[in-house]
């Protein structure tokens, strides 16, 4: 099988290493432009996203790892000693390595649904740059395929198992739709910018960012499309919000304080306070203020949720890991029979020339009325040869990985032993009786 893989992920590496690793959509048209010039590459495709970068290929002869890796090397700009730790994988291990990512089985996060759609990305920016092969193309598409084939199966991606993800479940039970909804978001790390990308996910499109450092915040709210605050923030920015997430490292609250009590006691609708911070950043008080309508949950109030989500996801891997199998082994069993589709092509071609040339010279000694009738036989002739010798062909390749009566077929269908077109599908042949 001609699929080769090679990639350094959140196991292999630290976050300093796959920084440098990651690659943008610029450096990858480059990359793809740049590899897929290589004489033994037939097929090229690259998923860069903060956990992992890969490079997936279709050689004409498989690689030696050091080569692989070299090539790696020349497309991230990391050093030799940086890719050591790297995995290699070709055939059906590479196969079965990309279900599981397209399955959110390989990921940080169990059952993940954003690599699926990176995945789809990764295909269609290198189909798009004329970078894949049939192969390629194939072991991606299948993958994708079954990432969402297992998905619907089984409980893999359900359930919050973040603090983040939790916190966004639980807004959308007391609110219902998050459309049209305010939020004041308070933070600028990782557990605020995870919150926030989960409610922008579901239709927020209102934003208030305060920070302890201006500049942050208005990263974050530039990516949200929100405006920036001061900090700690006003009462009237929590007044105006529907929902307040904060998640900072300050050592004592931040939304308290008289002012900001007055002003949740003038509110006339629902207020949700989602305190993810530790220790924590929101005044309990707060929600004893409102008219009954002011929630206020902390980070262990969604502690047991995702606990208990996490579990179930683990006990759906086992079953996913399962289906994962089936199709690897649909993709070998394609990828088997596809070996003689050359061999076909040229069967076919090489038949229906003779039976065109066969037509031509004996027309002539058939009445006009009965040219009809004996196109159609010679057509139907030659379509049950041509299966026949087809079947065996696949039959041989499948079950018994034998390439030898292709190549024999190939040989006595031929019309000028040096024509190239034969001596091409002679050489895919050998190749492929050596992987």
């Amino acid at each position: 099988m001609r699929l080769e893989l090679i990639g350094l992920n959140h196991r292999t590496s630290p976050l300093e290493v796959r920084e440098r690793a990651a690659l943008s959509p610029a450096q990858i048209d480059e990359a793809l432009h740049d590899l897929h010039d290589g004489a033994n590459l037939e097929g090229v495709a690259i998923l860069s996203t903060c956990n992992r970068t890969e490079l997936y290929v279709s050689p004409r002869q498989h690689h030696e790892p050091d080569e692989l890796r070299r090539l790696y090397c020349r497309i991230t700009g990391l050093g030799e000693a940086d890719v050591q730790s790297a995995y290699l994988l070709r055939d059906d291990e590479a196969m079965r390595h990309l279900v599981r990512v397209a399955a959110g089985l390989d990921s940080q996060l169990l059952g993940e649904v954003q690599i699926l759609g990176q995945l789809k990305d990764a295909f269609t920016r290198a189909h798009d740059a004329g970078a894949t092969n049939n192969i390629l193309n194939k072991a991606l598409l299948r993958a994708i395929e079954a990432g969402k084939d297992l998905r619907n199966r089984t409980g893999i991606s359900q359930g919050a198992v973040s603090v983040a993800s939790a916190a966004v479940q639980m807004a959308q039970r007391i609110f219902g739709s998050l459309e049209g909804r305010r939020v004041l978001l308070v933070g600028a790390g990782e557990t605020a910018r995870l919150a926030a990308n989960h409610l922008k996910g579901v239709g927020v499109a209102d934003w208030r960012v305060a920070n302890r450092t201006a500049a942050n915040a208005q990263v974050v709210a530039d990516l949200l499309g929100g405006r920036v605050v001061g900090f700690p923030p006003a009462a009237a920015d929590v007044e105006w919000a529907d929902l307040v997430v904060s998640a900072t490292s300050a050592s004592e609250p931040v939304i308290g304080g008289p002012e900001t009590l007055a002003a949740v006691r003038r509110r006339k609708r629902p207020l949700l306070l989602l305190d993810l911070a530790v220790p924590r950043d929101i005044d309990p008080g707060l929600a004893l203020a409102g008219h009954g309508d002011v929630y206020l949950y902390t980070v262990d109030d969604f502690d047991e949720l995702v606990a208990a989500n996490l579990e179930t996801r683990e006990r759906e891997a086992r079953r996913a890991e399962h289906l994962a199998e089936k199709h690897v082994a649909e993709f070998s069993a394609w990828y088997r029979e596809n070996r003689v589709a050359p061999t076909i092509q040229q069967l076919h071609a090489v038949l229906e020339e003779l039976r065109a040339q066969e037509i031509r010279r004996n027309q002539k000694r058939f009445r006009p009325e009965d040219h009809e009738q004996l196109e159609k036989f010679s057509r139907a002739l030659i379509r049950k040869v041509e299966g026949l010798i087809a079947t065996n062909l696949r039959q041989a390749s499948l079950e018994e990985d034998d390439l030898s009566m292709a190549s024999a077929v190939v040989k006595v269908m031929a019309r000028e032993a040096q024509d190239a077109e034969v001596q091409q599908v002679l050489e895919k042949l050998r190749q492929e009786g050596t992987h």
